[in-house]
């Protein structure tokens, strides 16, 4: 996934963690900020921009499937009447043309 993928407010929320990230890794070791302040502040910002929470969602419960589609054996009796059937109405359409051209 890259940046380009995501909506604009994850896009932002990114680039302003890579921001202070950047920041933070050219500071000198007597400035960098501990780790926990400086995710808590990072945390902060957002909230103060709108970012909220929420809480995780319960996946969907799908039915399990009754069956595995049509049974051929069972159904093979009328595939095969429709064949006829589609042929029969095939040759009908044909000999209906044929009367009709000169």
């Amino acid at each position: 996934m890259t940046s380009t993928d995501l909506d604009q407010a994850t896009r932002e929320a990114v680039a302003a963690l890579v921001h202070r990230i950047r920041e933070r890794d050219f500071a000198s070791e007597e400035d960098k900020p501990d780790a926990e302040p400086f995710a808590l502040e990072f945390v902060m910002a957002m909230r103060f921009r709108g970012w909220r929470p929420t809480p995780a969602q319960a996946a969907v419960s799908w039915p399990p499937p009754v069956g595995r589609g049509a049974d051929p054996a069972k159904h093979a009796d009328a595939l095969a009447e429709a064949r006829i059937d589609c042929a029969n109405a095939a040759a009908k359409l044909r000999s209906d043309e044929s009367e009709r051209t000169p």
